[in-house]
């Protein structure tokens, strides 16, 4: 039992003596943070065509990046030189960059589809609209083409109605002639 609880001192003893971060470094959630930045924006320089106007832009974002954690680039580089010497450390603090970035991209998927919702019931509805003016303009069309019926039947039934009075008045003329054609030749 003394050597148990011997044992057991001496082991958190070592524990706790187990060499840390330096406090002086980025620590890994705020490394993870500030490469997650810097990753994104990489990847935005690398869309860049002209190299000139890249190292513009780069300049300003990573001092952009450096001020938003409250470090610098000699900090920066230092961590990150200690953090490559410590690949254990890296591959953690990777494995949080590649996570953030994951439930970046499942963000901008989710509010793509949502818009692509958006933008389909959008599109329903216009289309239930046009579908609706179309077959108000087709009920126009139709009134008009019974309307224009309406008025080619009654134009016909006046051309009728007028080559009968026609056809009456010539016989009525045709008549007069003749009733008038016995007096011209008696007189």
């Amino acid at each position: 039992m003394k050597y148990f609880k011997g044992l057991t001192v001496l082991l958190l003893i070592a524990s706790g003596c187990k060499p840390g971060i330096p406090k002086e470094l980025i620590q890994p959630d705020k490394m993870a943070l500030v490469l997650h930045d810097i990753h994104i924006f990489d990847g935005y320089i690398n869309s860049v065509t002209h190299t000139d106007t890249a190292r513009m832009i780069a300049a300003g974002y990573y001092k952009g990046i450096y001020q938003k954690y409250g470090i610098d680039s000699a900090l920066y580089n230092q961590s990150l030189t200690y953090y490559n010497n410590h690949p254990r450390i890296m591959e953690q603090i990777y494995k949080d960059v590649v996570e953030r970035l994951k439930k970046e991209k499942k963000q901008y998927i989710r509010a793509d589809s949502l818009e692509g919702v958006k933008r389909a019931k959008m599109l329903r509805a216009k289309a239930r609209r046009d579908s609706i003016r179309h077959a108000d303009s087709l009920k126009v069309i139709s009134k008009k083409k019974s309307l224009k019926l309406d008025s080619l039947k009654k134009a016909d039934s006046v051309k009728k109605q007028l080559s009968l009075k026609k056809k009456e008045a010539l016989k009525r003329k045709q008549q007069r002639q003749k009733t008038a054609s016995p007096e011209s030749v008696k007189r």
